[in-house]
C-alpha cells in the first residue's frame, strides 16, 4: 500500500499521565474470534506501524495481517523496522509519530513500558497507540489504548502441559527467557511456577538470553548446560522459537539428541517447518493467532479513532505439534477459524 512521507517534527510537551477508558463490556463466547460489536470504519486515517524486528516470525506475520486489515479501512500505513533497536523505536515515536497527519501508532513486539514518556506524549496529543506483545498482559496499560496478546499464563500452561505429557519419568527443565520484555518474564515465571507444582518435575535453571543474540549465545550455552546438569536435563522450555533456530547442532555435539524442546511462542515459520518435518528436537510451539491479532489491532485502533473504549477481547493460543501440522497439509494455515475477517468487516461496515 502506498504510504505518505512523514515530515519530522519536534515536540516539547509536558507528559501528564492519564488513563484510557475502561474496557467495554463487549463479552464474547468462549470460542469467539472477534468482539460482538463495535464502531463503524473510521476510514482515511494515517497510521505509523513500528515493528521491533521484522525478522521475527510473529512480528512479521502480525504486521502483514494488520496491513491487510488496514487496506479494508482505507488507511495509509507507514512501516518502520526498528531492527531490535530501542533507540530506533524512540526516534520513530518522537520524530515520525508526532507528525500532524499521523492519527495512530501500531507498536509491534516492543515493550511499551520502555517508551513511557514518548507514548504518554502522543496520548496527550490525541493520538491512539495500540500494541502487539507490547506489555505483560492483554488490554489497556499505562502507555497503550490496548495491547494485543493471548493470555501469557495460558500460553505458559499449554507449553508446560505438553512438556509434562511428553514424558512419564523424572523431568528436568531449563527455561530460556529475555528480560527485555515483560511478557517474556511473565511467561517464564508462569512456566516455572507450573513446573514446580509437578512432583516429578524440577526447574534446573532459568536463563536470561537476549533474543537478538540467540545465534551467538545458544551454541556456547548448550555445552555449558550439558556439563552442568547432565542427564537431569530432559526438556527445554523457551518464550520464543528463536532459541531453537541454532540449538540442534550443539545438542548433537553434546550427545543430547534426547532433549525435548518446547516453545511458549510465537509459532515462527522456521519452527513450523522443523516441527512438521520432524528434523528438530523442537516438538511443539504454542503459537499466537497472529493473523487474527493483526485484525484485532486494526479494530482496537478503529475504536480509539471513534472515541470508544477498547473491546476487551482476548484471543486464544494454539498448541502446534507435528500431528496438527500434518493434518493441515503443507500450505495449510494453523488458524483453522478464519471467520474473524468476516466478523470484523461485519462490525466496520454494518449496514444501518
Amino acid at each position: 500500500m502506498a504510504t505518505p512521507l512523514v515530515r519530522a517534527t519536534r515536540c516539547l510537551i509536558l507528559a501528564l499521565t492519564t488513563a484510557w477508558p475502561a474496557c467495554s463490556a463487549n463479552a464474547a463466547l468462549p470460542d469467539a474470534v472477534a468482539p460482538v460489536s463495535g464502531p463503524p470504519a473510521q476510514t482515511g486515517r494515517h497510521v505509523l506501524l513500528i515493528a521491533y524486528e521484522l525478522r521475527n516470525g510473529g512480528i512479521s506475520k502480525t504486521t502483514r495481517s494488520f496491513l491487510n486489515a488496514a487496506g479494508y479501512l482505507h488507511w495509509q500505513v507507514k512501516v518502520a523496522d526498528a531492527k531490535s533497536s530501542n533507540d530506533a523505536v524512540r526516534e520513530q515515536l518522537l520524530l515520525q509519530a508526532t507528525a500532524k497527519d499521523i492519527a495512530g501508532v501500531a507498536l509491534i513486539g516492543a515493550d511499551s513500558a520502555g517508551y513511557h514518556l514518548e507514548l504518554t506524549m502522543l496520548k496527550q496529543m490525541g493520538k491512539i497507540a495500540v500494541g502487539w506483545h507490547a506489555g505483560s498482559a492483554p488490554g489497556p496499560n499505562a502507555e497503550l489504548f490496548a495491547n494485543i496478546t493471548t493470555d501469557p499464563l495460558a500460553v505458559a500452561q499449554a507449553a508446560v502441559d505438553y512438556a509434562i505429557g511428553s514424558s512419564a519419568g523424572p523431568m528436568g527443565a531449563v527455561i530460556f527467557t529475555d528480560s527485555h520484555f515483560s511478557i517474556a518474564m511473565r511467561k517464564a515465571q508462569a512456566m516455572k511456577t507450573a513446573l514446580e507444582r509437578c512432583k516429578r518435575c524440577k526447574v534446573l535453571a532459568v536463563r536470561d538470553v537476549d533474543l537478538s543474540q540467540t545465534a551467538q549465545i545458544i551454541p556456547k550455552l548448550v555445552p555449558e548446560l550439558a556439563r552442568q546438569y547432565g542427564k537431569a536435563w530432559t526438556h527445554t522450555l523457551a518464550i520464543n522459537d528463536l532459541y531453537y533456530d541454532n540449538i540442534n547442532f550443539p545438542l548433537h555435539q553434546a550427545g543430547r539428541a534426547d532433549i525435548v524442546n518446547i516453545s511458549a511462542g510465537d509459532g515462527s515459520n522456521s519452527a513450523m517447518n522443523r516441527i512438521r518435518e520432524g528434523i528438530s528436537q523442537q516438538k511443539a510451539t504454542v503459537a499466537e493467532p497472529c493473523n487474527q491479532q493483526g485484525w484485532q489491532m486494526a479494530d482496537e485502533l478503529n475504536r480509539g479513532f471513534a472515541r470508544q473504549p477498547p473491546s476487551g477481547f482476548v484471543s486464544k493460543p494454539i498448541l502446534v505439534t507435528q500431528e496438527r501440522l500434518l493434518s493441515h497439509g503443507r500450505d495449510g494455515d494453523i488458524e483453522d477459524n478464519q471467520s474473524y475477517r468476516q466478523a470484523y468487516l461485519g462490525i466496520w461496515f454494518k449496514k444501518p
